[in-house]
Parts: structure tokens; sequence; C-alpha cells
């Protein structure tokens, strides 16, 4: 009998040994031979569970996540069949119980860098996924039409606005003052202005991976394979959002600092994909546009996983973080 070492996620116990069950049967069902009647859990958070079963044809991964993310899978498959993206295997899906299962793809490239850094591996991953980005956004539909969200240019002032509207008392609870709300309603007419001003640059809407940095990339170094992981909660936006959130994870896990070689090479690698379109010096200052609007972005994502999760287990698993993303937002604005 598997032992259950932690129930953050499940939020009770039948769900969960129904879920563990259910990957039992189908590995049993797909041939895969357990090596053992245990498994490891990696991740037991609010908005995702992640473990793995050892078989003999190595790693099997398990995944659930809440119902309004639960279309990681079909994510998965779409990038796969249609734009042959490097994304994981995924062998088995269960859609009542919003799990599903994937081979293993390799070591996390955070665990590579913490040995040592190496640029070029991580200008591989950017590229990589850069490109992804540029072949989806002539058909961006197909993702709509899954059910990720909208936040396109365009739109993302008024989401702004629903989202301030519709979650006051929530953010007083999280620490926010009626003073920094108040100066928060009155950046939507800043924020409308930025995002016309970074539209005229003409880099189009894609998907993108709000959480996009090195722990979500893992790798087989001895095939050079790079696997982009964690899509449940793509959307689409602006492309340049998901390198600024790489770059800022750098900085936050490896010392990388905006003056650094490495730094450069990091965004340029993101910048050459585009480079047959526009010229570096637009992209340079599409890109600093794209800073001052990251924020606003992450706060959108942030309101998805509460919408998911509960607004309640979120900000209590995670205290004082979104106040202190829009404290941020109300600094970037400020200081342009």
């Amino acid at each position: 009998m598997i032992q259950i070492l932690s129930n953050n996620f499940f939020q009770n116990k039948a769900t969960e040994q129904a879920t563990i069950q259910w990957a039992i049967n189908t590995l049993s069902t797909l041939n895969y031979k357990l090596t053992n009647q245990q498994f490891t859990i990696v991740k037991d958070t609010p908005f995702s569970y992640v473990a793995f079963f050892q078989t003999h044809l190595g790693k099997i991964w398990l995944k659930a996540t809440p119902k309004l993310i639960g279309i990681e899978p079909q994510l998965i498959e779409l990038l796969r069949r249609d734009f042959h993206a490097r994304v994981p295997e995924v062998i088995a899906q269960n859609r009542e119980l919003d799990a599903f299962l994937i081979k293993d793809a390799g070591v996390s490239l955070r665990e590579i860098l913490k040995q040592e850094f190496d640029v070029h591996v991580v200008c591989q991953a950017i590229g990589q996924f850069t490109q992804t980005q540029i072949d989806v956004s002539t058909n961006i539909d197909e993702f709509i039409r899954l059910g990720i969200p909208n936040w396109s240019l365009s739109t993302l002032p008024e989401f702004y606005l629903e989202f301030l509207s519709q979650q006051k008392s929530l953010l007083w609870a999280d620490g926010l003052t009626i003073q920094e709300y108040n100066a928060l309603i009155n950046l939507s007419g800043p924020i409308m202005k930025l995002c016309h001003k970074l539209s005229k640059y003409s880099i189009k809407n894609t998907i993108v991976q709000p959480d996009f940095n090195d722990n979500n990339i893992l790798i087989i170094k001895e095939v050079n394979k790079i696997t982009l992981i964690d899509l449940g909660e793509l959307a689409v936006s602006h492309p340049f959002f998901s390198l600024i959130n790489m770059l800022y994870q750098l900085k936050k896990h490896h010392g990388l600092k905006e003056s650094d070689a490495n730094y450069q090479k990091i965004r340029e690698s993101c910048f050459t994909c585009y480079q047959k379109f526009h010229s570096h010096e637009k992209l340079l200052k599409a890109f600093e546009l794209a800073q001052s609007l990251w924020f606003v972005h992450g706060v959108l994502a942030y309101e998805r996983l509460m919408q998911a999760c509960g607004p309640q287990r979120i900000l209590s698993y995670q205290p004082g973080k979104l106040a202190s993303t829009l404290r941020d937002l109300l600094a970037v604005f400020k200081e342009t």
C-alpha cells in the first residue's frame, strides 16, 4: 500500500488515492513495470501536485492540477502535433481527475546552472522557446479555443481594471493600503498608453508562459534535448513577458546582473529570432516598454491562480505576494 505523506493540493484523501490508483492502473495497462509500489512526491502546492513512479523504462511523472488550468495535456499535444515544439510526451490523461502522465525529460536547467552557469544552454533554451512563440503566433486562435486567456495588449488595461474592482477586499486583506489601491486605479491611463505604444512595434501576440524560468526547463545533456514544462498557465500576450520573467529568475537564483555580459547574451538569444522582422534598436525599445508592463501581466496570472485554487488558499500559501507585486508595479511607473 502506497503511503501518502502530504495533503496540500488535494482537498481529501479519497481524491488523492483515486488519482494515484488511476496512475498505477494506467501504467500497468501500458506495460510499464513499477520497480516498487512507492513513488516520490516532488511538488505539493495548492496549484499543482507532481510525483514520479520509478519503472523499468525510467521515471514516469504524474501531475494533477486545478480544473481551471487542467487543459495542460491538451496544450502539450497541440504544441507537439502542430508546431513540433519541445514539450513533454503525454502518455495518458484523465480529464475527470485533471491528472496526466508524462515521460521523463531530464534534469532541471536550474540544477545544472547551480553547478556551473552555462550561458550557452540558457540561450539555446530561450531561442528554442522564442521560435515556438513565433511559430504559434500565426495560429493563436487554436490556443484560445482550448481555453487559455487572451491578455493581448489591447485588452490588458481592461482586465487590469476589472481585477482591481473585483479583488478590492482581498487586496486590502493581503496588506495593500487604500492609498496604494487608489494609486493603482489611477495607473489605468498610463498603462493603456504604454500598451498602445508597445503595440506599435508590431510584435505579434503569442503564447506566454507566465512562469518561464530555468526550473521549468528540463535537459537531457547526453543528447542535448531541451524540454519546456509546466504549460497549464499559458496565456496569449506579448512574447517578451516570458523573456523578462526568465531574466528576473536568473537574477534571483544565480546572481545575474543587468550589467553582466551574460545578461546581454541571454536577452539577445530572444532578439535574434525576431531580427528578420525588426531592427535591433526597435526590439530593445520594445523590450524596455514590456518591462514596465510585465507586472500587469504577472498580476493577471496570479489572479488566474486564485480563481483556479481559491483566493484564500493562494493568499495564505503566499501571504503578501500579490500586494508586493502591485507595489512593484507602482514603483516602475513612478520611475517612468
